[in-house]
Protein backbone atom coordinates (compact mmCIF):
# COMPACT_ATOMS: atom_id res chain seq x y z
CA UNK A 1 0.00 0.00 0.00
CA UNK A 2 1.39 3.39 -0.98
CA UNK A 3 1.89 5.86 1.83
CA UNK A 4 0.46 9.30 1.10
CA UNK A 5 2.64 12.32 1.65
CA UNK A 6 0.65 14.60 3.98
CA UNK A 7 3.05 17.48 4.36
CA UNK A 8 2.20 21.13 4.59
CA UNK A 9 4.57 23.59 3.03
CA UNK A 10 4.81 27.02 1.54
CA UNK A 11 3.12 25.67 -1.58
CA UNK A 12 -0.06 25.33 0.47
CA UNK A 13 0.03 29.05 1.21
CA UNK A 14 0.39 29.69 -2.53
CA UNK A 15 -2.75 27.65 -3.23
CA UNK A 16 -4.61 29.35 -0.39
CA UNK A 17 -3.82 32.77 -1.87
CA UNK A 18 -5.03 31.69 -5.31
CA UNK A 19 -8.25 30.16 -3.97
CA UNK A 20 -9.08 33.19 -1.81
CA UNK A 21 -8.38 35.65 -4.64
CA UNK A 22 -10.38 33.69 -7.20
CA UNK A 23 -13.27 33.14 -4.79
CA UNK A 24 -13.44 36.80 -3.76
CA UNK A 25 -13.40 38.13 -7.33
CA UNK A 26 -15.99 35.55 -8.41
CA UNK A 27 -18.24 36.50 -5.48
CA UNK A 28 -18.03 40.20 -6.31
CA UNK A 29 -18.91 39.61 -9.94
CA UNK A 30 -21.67 37.14 -9.06
CA UNK A 31 -23.34 39.43 -6.55
CA UNK A 32 -23.10 42.36 -8.95
CA UNK A 33 -24.86 40.29 -11.63
CA UNK A 34 -27.52 39.16 -9.12
CA UNK A 35 -28.08 42.75 -8.00
CA UNK A 36 -28.52 43.89 -11.60
CA UNK A 37 -30.95 41.01 -12.11
CA UNK A 38 -32.93 42.07 -9.03
CA UNK A 39 -33.03 45.70 -10.16
CA UNK A 40 -34.32 44.64 -13.59
CA UNK A 41 -37.04 42.54 -11.97
CA UNK A 42 -38.06 45.49 -9.77
CA UNK A 43 -38.28 47.89 -12.72
CA UNK A 44 -39.88 45.48 -15.20
CA UNK A 45 -43.54 45.70 -16.17
CA UNK A 46 -43.68 41.94 -16.64
CA UNK A 47 -43.63 41.32 -12.88
CA UNK A 48 -46.46 43.72 -11.99
CA UNK A 49 -48.69 40.71 -11.34
CA UNK A 50 -46.12 39.31 -8.91
CA UNK A 51 -44.96 42.21 -6.71
CA UNK A 52 -43.24 39.86 -4.30
CA UNK A 53 -40.67 38.81 -6.93
CA UNK A 54 -38.48 41.86 -6.35
CA UNK A 55 -38.81 41.53 -2.57
CA UNK A 56 -37.87 37.86 -2.57
CA UNK A 57 -34.88 38.32 -4.85
CA UNK A 58 -33.66 41.20 -2.68
CA UNK A 59 -34.03 39.04 0.45
CA UNK A 60 -32.16 36.18 -1.22
CA UNK A 61 -29.28 38.47 -2.21
CA UNK A 62 -29.05 39.91 1.31
CA UNK A 63 -29.16 36.49 2.98
CA UNK A 64 -26.56 34.98 0.68
CA UNK A 65 -24.35 38.06 1.00
CA UNK A 66 -24.17 37.60 4.76
CA UNK A 67 -23.58 33.86 4.42
CA UNK A 68 -20.83 34.28 1.83
CA UNK A 69 -19.12 37.01 3.87
CA UNK A 70 -19.09 34.85 7.00
CA UNK A 71 -18.19 31.78 4.95
CA UNK A 72 -15.15 33.56 3.52
CA UNK A 73 -13.85 34.17 7.04
CA UNK A 74 -14.52 30.53 7.94
CA UNK A 75 -12.77 29.33 4.76
CA UNK A 76 -9.72 31.46 5.49
CA UNK A 77 -9.45 30.26 9.09
CA UNK A 78 -10.02 26.63 8.03
CA UNK A 79 -7.24 26.82 5.43
CA UNK A 80 -4.85 28.35 7.96
CA UNK A 81 -5.60 25.78 10.68
CA UNK A 82 -5.34 22.88 8.23
CA UNK A 83 -1.99 24.13 6.91
CA UNK A 84 -0.58 24.60 10.38
CA UNK A 85 -1.85 21.21 11.56
CA UNK A 86 -0.30 19.45 8.58
CA UNK A 87 2.95 21.36 9.15
CA UNK A 88 3.22 19.76 12.58
CA UNK A 89 3.59 16.38 10.84
CA UNK A 90 6.67 17.46 8.89
CA UNK A 91 10.25 16.95 10.03
CA UNK A 92 12.70 19.01 7.98
CA UNK A 93 16.32 19.92 8.68
CA UNK A 94 16.79 23.57 9.73
CA UNK A 95 19.41 24.10 7.02
CA UNK A 96 16.53 24.79 4.63
CA UNK A 97 15.28 27.86 6.58
CA UNK A 98 17.04 30.37 4.26
CA UNK A 99 15.42 28.76 1.22
CA UNK A 100 12.06 28.88 3.00
CA UNK A 101 12.53 32.59 3.76
CA UNK A 102 13.42 33.36 0.14
CA UNK A 103 10.34 31.46 -1.05
CA UNK A 104 8.23 33.28 1.57
CA UNK A 105 9.39 36.65 0.23
CA UNK A 106 8.33 35.65 -3.29
CA UNK A 107 5.02 34.37 -1.91
CA UNK A 108 4.35 37.65 -0.11
CA UNK A 109 5.06 39.48 -3.38
CA UNK A 110 2.67 37.11 -5.19
CA UNK A 111 -0.01 37.75 -2.56
CA UNK A 112 0.48 41.46 -3.13
CA UNK A 113 -0.28 40.89 -6.80
CA UNK A 114 -3.40 38.86 -5.88
CA UNK A 115 -4.49 41.62 -3.50
CA UNK A 116 -3.99 44.21 -6.24
CA UNK A 117 -6.08 42.15 -8.66
CA UNK A 118 -8.87 42.06 -6.11
CA UNK A 119 -8.47 45.80 -5.43
CA UNK A 120 -8.64 46.52 -9.15
CA UNK A 121 -11.97 44.74 -9.41
CA UNK A 122 -13.28 46.15 -6.12
CA UNK A 123 -12.41 49.78 -6.88
CA UNK A 124 -14.33 49.91 -10.13
CA UNK A 125 -17.13 52.47 -9.98
CA UNK A 126 -19.87 49.91 -10.57
CA UNK A 127 -18.61 47.63 -7.78
CA UNK A 128 -18.53 50.07 -4.85
CA UNK A 129 -21.99 49.16 -3.54
CA UNK A 130 -21.24 45.45 -3.95
CA UNK A 131 -17.91 45.68 -2.10
CA UNK A 132 -19.55 47.53 0.80
CA UNK A 133 -21.64 44.41 1.49
CA UNK A 134 -18.52 42.25 2.00
CA UNK A 135 -16.57 44.01 4.76
CA UNK A 136 -14.88 40.86 6.10
CA UNK A 137 -13.88 39.55 2.69
CA UNK A 138 -12.63 42.98 1.62
CA UNK A 139 -10.46 43.39 4.72
CA UNK A 140 -8.97 39.90 4.35
CA UNK A 141 -8.13 40.45 0.70
CA UNK A 142 -6.60 43.88 1.29
CA UNK A 143 -4.40 42.43 4.08
CA UNK A 144 -3.63 39.17 2.23
CA UNK A 145 0.17 39.75 1.94
CA UNK A 146 0.40 40.57 5.64
CA UNK A 147 -1.74 37.57 6.66
CA UNK A 148 0.24 35.17 4.47
CA UNK A 149 3.52 36.60 5.78
CA UNK A 150 2.51 36.01 9.40
CA UNK A 151 1.15 32.53 8.67
CA UNK A 152 4.33 31.74 6.69
CA UNK A 153 6.54 32.63 9.65
CA UNK A 154 4.38 30.53 11.98
CA UNK A 155 4.49 27.70 9.44
CA UNK A 156 8.28 27.90 9.34
CA UNK A 157 8.53 27.67 13.12
CA UNK A 158 6.19 24.68 13.26
CA UNK A 159 7.90 22.83 10.41
CA UNK A 160 11.45 23.26 11.65
CA UNK A 161 10.84 22.81 15.38
CA UNK A 162 10.29 19.06 15.03
CA UNK A 163 13.82 18.30 13.85
CA UNK A 164 15.96 16.51 16.43
CA UNK A 165 19.65 15.80 16.15
CA UNK A 166 20.62 12.24 16.94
Amino acid sequence: MRKLNKKASIVDLFFIAIVLAFFSVAVLIGVKVATQFQENIASSDVFDDAPDAATYTNQAINNYTYAINSGFLFLTIFFIIATLALAALVRIHPIFIPLFLIALIFLIFFCGVMSNIYSGVAEEGVMTTTVSRFAIMHNIMIALPFIVGIIGIILMVIMYKNYQIG
